[in-house]
């Protein structure tokens, strides 16, 4: 299923944003960044939309902590690895393909993750950091694509150089990939930016999602 990432219309309030994006047609993933609206929590529950969370979200603060020494302190979806490189602890969390400066930031640690057969989020705009930082090769991203423990997509655009959640293009890395996987049922999540773009041009993310022109 497609969702989009409450965080394309970050920092803007929880419930103002939600509904924007509820617009779209598409489910949400509730993500941290927001600012907190009262009874956002029934205002989700009962509007129908399909939700997914991701990382320190919280219904009633802008971010929570998600690690707490090794332990993951959150029940979400999905979540950032740990920064500074470091692996976490035993556990089953879906953890998230980074860039450099958190663990599975570089094609060593995505090796040693799939290895042990860990559940993970691919961001292929993280994917296309670590390329081109020269972290990952051609054969780990192979290997990455065929992974039989995917359990979530995230896509947006960028130069390489940071995290920016630019729009797509259509030829954004891993957009084709990603395309395959939403095809064959896993969740996929856009993530652009989208305080700028007008509904229509919105939509048009959509469209590129699904390869509609």
């Amino acid at each position: 299923m497609l969702f989009v990432a409450l965080s394309c219309l970050q920092g803007r309030p929880m419930a103002r944003a939600f509904d924007e994006l509820a617009a779209l047609g598409t489910g949400i993933q509730l993500t941290p960044g927001n600012l907190p609206t009262p009874g956002f929590r029934e205002h989700v529950a009962t509007s129908g939309v399909p939700t997914r969370t991701h990382h320190g979200f919280a219904f009633d603060a802008r971010r929570t902590e998600v690690w707490v020494g090794d332990a993951c302190a959150v029940d979400s979806d999905s979540v950032h690895p740990p920064e500074g490189g470091r692996m976490p602890g035993h556990h089953r969390t879906v953890l998230e393909v980074m860039y450099p400066g958190y663990w599975l930031g570089c094609g060593a640690d995505v090796e040693r993750a799939m290895r042990d057969q860990l559940p993970l989020a691919v961001d292929v705009s993280h994917v296309f950091i670590q390329r081109t930082q020269g972290v990952l090769d051609d054969a780990t991203w192979r290997r990455l694509a065929d992974y039989a423990h995917i359990a979530e997509v995230h896509v947006s655009a960028n130069d390489g150089r940071h995290d920016t959640h630019q729009p797509l293009r259509p030829d954004t890395f891993g957009l084709a990939w990603a395309r395959e996987r939403l095809e064959a049922g896993t969740p996929l999540v856009l993530e652009c930016y989208m305080h700028k773009l007008s509904v229509a041009a919105r939509r048009e993310q959509l469209d590129l999602v699904r390869e509609r022109r």
